[in-house]
């Protein structure tokens, strides 16, 4: 047996070893241990289509789950660490390939949102990210979908892109006002925002004198409505003030204090109900800041 087999087998081993390790402190937070997979994710975030982005060296790091038909989600756990004995042959077979120089083939990957998740190739990524090689040649898959989907996806993420993709697929936005990205961080904003258009489709109609299609209202809510509140958003530079928040969930609020300030007789718009958005939070945060404090 060569020098370079006994250390693939050794490295197989360790790395068996360490996703035991890491499956013992799963079963603790109680998160998954087995490969992500993208079909939930897709399901959720609403498929828009795809096209061939060529062969390319893709990031490792970068790869964070599983688009196999057969979703070999249960060889390999989140960070690719082999879990079954019975692949250390094939494991061991790619080891001493890559450490050798030998050229083997692309692995196949699907792109979304700038994570890659393999088609085909698992065993190649394992075995890359264990010898700590930085990038790895792939086909590329670029797919869209019509909700976004960040790097950090849990049951929440999921029924926020879910919401995303249902309201895209009535109003028609993604593909009406394709600069639109309107995430929410907060679950059931979409319903509000919903609202929003529906009224202005109500007004619309009535301004000229024909029953105005929704996404046809969407798209003109966007340009009237939306972008100039996110507009005033941006100069006032909410964002900065209230991390953690969206532009999206920003106009929400924003709308709502707007609203108050008109039906208390107060000077309302833009301007006014952002300014009253930052001095609630400030307040807040101070409050919140003066309890820790007392705490004993």
């Amino acid at each position: 047996m060569g020098v370079e087999r006994i250390r693939a087998i050794q490295d197989f081993d360790a790395a068996r070893a360490r996703a035991f390790r890491r499956s013992l402190g799963t079963i603790l937070t109680g998160r998954a241990h087995r490969l992500r997979s993208i079909e939930p994710m897709l399901r959720a975030a609403g498929f828009d289509g795809r096209s061939f982005g060529g062969v390319q060296e893709i990031p490792v790091d970068r790869i964070v789950g599983s688009a196999a038909p057969d979703v070999k989600t249960g060889d390999f756990d989140p960070a690719f660490l082999p879990l079954n004995r019975r692949m250390r042959e094939r494991w061991t077979r790619i080891y001493q390939a890559m450490v050798e120089g030998d050229e083997l083939p692309p692995i196949d990957v699907y792109k979304v949102d700038g994570n890659y998740y393999v088609i085909d190739g698992h065993h190649r990524v394992s075995v890359a990210r264990n010898l700590g090689r930085p990038v790895i040649n792939a086909r590329v898959i670029n797919v869209r979908t019509r909700a976004p989907l960040g790097p950090e996806i849990d049951a929440e993420a999921l029924l926020k892109a879910a919401e995303y993709a249902a309201f895209l697929e009535v109003t028609q936005l993604h593909r009406s006002r394709p600069q639109a990205r309107l995430e929410c961080s907060r679950l059931g904003r979409y319903d509000e925002i919903m609202q929003h258009i529906i009224g202005h489709r109500y007004f619309l109609s009535l301004e000229q004198h024909r029953d105005v299609p929704l996404q046809e209202a969407a798209a003109s809510w966007y340009d009237h409505v939306y972008h100039p509140i996110a507009e005033a958003i941006r100069q006032h530079r909410v964002l900065e003030q209230l991390p953690g928040w969206t532009e999206a969930d920003v106009y929400v609020e924003v709308t709502r204090r707007w609203f108050a300030l008109s039906q208390e007789g107060e000077p309302s718009g833009p301007d006014p109900a952002i300014q009253a958005l930052l001095a609630e939070n400030a307040r807040t945060w101070w409050r919140r800041r003066r309890k820790i404090q007392l705490t004993p």
